[in-house]
C-alpha cells in the first residue's frame, strides 16, 4: 500500500511505510527535483547537490538555453542572476495513494531573472507498485510557452567536453556508488560509444557499499516522444556518474506560442542486473 506525507515544501512517497521517493519543491531552491530515489528498505542511490555540481539535485528537470536563458546551473550566492532562470513550483494539482499507485501533478513556471516566464509546466510523477526486484515510476512533462515562441537548446562543441549537450531531466548518483556499470539498449556499455548516441534505454548498475546487494537504474524513452529513441549524455567514473536523455544535442526545439511540448519516461530501479526485455517493454502505464 501507498502512502504520502507532505510538509510545507516536500512530498514524501512510501511503500508499506518504507520511503521510496521524495519530491522537494523549496521555496528558496532553483527547481523542484526528486530525492532519494530508492527501493522498499534498501539504501538510496541518488545525490542531492554534491560538491562538484550543486545543481545535480537526484532526479531532475532543467534545461540550459530557453530563450537563451539559463534554467540548468545558478548564479553562485551573492552573485549577478542576470542570464539565469528558475523553475518555480506554482501548486500541486493533484495527489493521491493507494495499492495501485502513487500519484503526483504539480505545475511549475520557468521564470528569468526579469520575472518574465518563459514556460508553465504541468508535471505528472506516477510511482507503481513495486515487485521483489524492481519499481518503476512513470514522469510526464507537459511543457506550454506563456504567449511567446520558445526556443530549447543547449551548448555544443566537442563529444564529452564539459558543459556542453545537457539539457531535460537527469539522475545524479550518489557518490559512494561510483564508478558503476553502463549499459543501453544496443549493447553499448563504454561512456564515449553511449555519449551522443540515440538508444531506447539507459542503465546503471553498481554495488552498494551499505549492504553489498547489486541496484541499477534505467531511464526509457517514450516511442511518442520527439526524436525517439533519445540521445544520451552520461558520466561514469569515481564520484560522478549521471545519466540523462538529451532532447536538444544535436540541434534546438522550437515551439509555437500556442504549441505544446509533451514528454514521457520511465524510471525503473531494480535489484541485480538489467532486465533488458523488460526494459524493452511498451510503457503502457503513461
Amino acid at each position: 500500500m501507498f502512502s504520502l506525507s507532505q510538509t510545507q515544501n516536500s512530498l514524501t512517497v512510501a511503500w508499506n511505510e518504507q520511503q521510496v521517493l521524495g519530491y522537494h519543491f523549496p521555496e528558496d531552491g532553483n527547481r523542484p527535483f526528486c530525492h532519494p530515489l530508492n527501493l522498499p528498505g534498501a539504501p538510496p542511490l541518488t545525490m542531492n547537490e554534491p560538491g562538484d555540481h550543486v545543481h545535480h539535485q537526484g532526479l531532475w528537470v532543467a534545461w540550459k538555453k530557453v530563450n537563451e536563458v539559463n534554467f540548468w546551473e545558478q548564479p553562485a550566492p551573492g552573485s549577478d542572476p542576470t542570464g539565469f532562470g528558475k523553475i518555480v513550483h506554482q501548486q500541486i494539482v493533484a495527489q493521491s495513494a493507494n495499492a495501485d499507485s502513487a500519484n503526483l501533478t504539480t505545475e511549475n513556471a520557468w521564470i528569468d531573472w526579469q520575472g518574465t516566464t518563459h514556460l508553465t509546466e504541468q508535471r505528472e510523477i506516477t510511482v507503481h507498485p513495486p515487485t521483489a526486484d524492481a519499481m518503476q515510476i512513470s514522469v510526464s512533462l507537459t511543457l506550454q510557452p506563456n504567449d511567446r515562441e520558445v526556443v530549447l537548446d543547449l551548448r555544443r562543441g566537442e563529444p564529452g567536453a564539459d558543459g556542453r549537450f545537457y539539457s531535460g531531466m537527469a539522475i545524479r548518483f550518489d557518490n559512494i556508488i561510483t564508478p558503476g556499470n553502463l549499459l543501453d539498449a544496443d549493447g553499448r556499455t563504454e561512456p564515449m560509444d553511449i555519449f551522443g548516441k540515440q538508444s531506447r534505454w539507459c542503465s546503471f548498475t553498481t554495488q552498494h557499499p551499505t549492504d553489498n546487494e547489486t541496484y541499477g537504474v534505467a531511464i526509457v524513452d517514450h516511442p511518442d516522444n520527439p526524436r525517439y529513441p533519445t540521445t544520451w549524455w552520461v558520466r561514469n567514473r569515481e564520484n560522478y556518474c549521471l545519466i540523462h536523455p538529451s532532447l536538444v544535442y544535436y540541434e534546438p526545439l522550437h515551439l509555437a506560442a500556442d504549441e505544446t511540448l509533451n514528454l514521457q519516461y520511465r524510471v525503473v530501479l531494480y535489484r541485480g542486473q538489467p532486465n533488458a526485455g523488460a526494459l524493452d517493454n511498451p510503457l503502457s502505464e503513461n
